[in-house]
């Protein structure tokens, strides 16, 4: 029998918060991100696990991503382990010309196993 399931590891960026002197004005810190899908390996396929896992990463003045921590988990350690892995690989806008400091931001990974 071929399996016909999908699964979908949807990243979003819900929210873009900047550090100190600058948190009054995130928007023009810290601009939107792309984010890669994370790999949704045999084993999580076969355990049929989904859950959405909401990061908050600290993003530098280049606009990658320095540290990520699970701020709401899935209910399942190997959809949050993966969903910190692929963060890394988010990109966001440059912060400005000058750089500045790096400033916080949350992004969110639905795992929908269909």
């Amino acid at each position: 029998m071929i399996d016909k399931r999908h699964v979908v590891a949807i990243a979003s960026v819900l929210s873009l918060t900047a550090l100190g002197a600058h948190a009054a004005e995130p928007a023009a810190r810290l601009k939107s991100a792309t984010c890669s899908a994370p790999a949704y390996t045999a084993d999580l396929k076969d355990e049929y696990l989904q859950g959405t896992v909401r990061l908050a990463v600290l993003v530098d003045a280049d606009g990658s991503v320095k540290q990520a921590k699970v701020v709401e988990s899935s209910g399942h350690r190997a959809l949050d382990r993966a969903s910190l892995r692929a963060s890394y690989s988010c990109k966001f806008g440059a912060a400005g010309k000058d750089g500045g400091e790096p400033g916080w931001s949350t992004v969110q990974y639905k795992w929908i196993n269909d």
